[in-house]
């Protein structure tokens, strides 16, 4: 498998860890709504991890679409 095709694997899986992290998001964002307190606060947290992970992800991605990640796939 060339550089390309491992890298467009990845970039895949990325993608769906995304997704999956967006379906949580408006999830705790649909639980927030109904909350206050500790409880607000927990998912307030939650909502901060998710978005973070989604963040790390598409950076991660668009040093894929670049060169800089190359090395890990020789």
């Amino acid at each position: 498998m060339d550089i390309a095709a491992k890298k467009a694997v990845v970039a895949d899986f990325l993608v769906k860890c995304n997704r999956y992290a967006e379906n949580q998001l408006e999830r705790y964002r649909g639980q927030l709504a109904g909350t206050s307190g500790v409880e607000a606060l927990a998912i307030q947290d939650k909502i901060g991890h998710w978005t973070a992970y989604r963040a790390f992800n598409e950076h991660a991605l668009g040093e894929l679409a670049g060169r800089e990640l190359d090395d890990w796939f020789t």
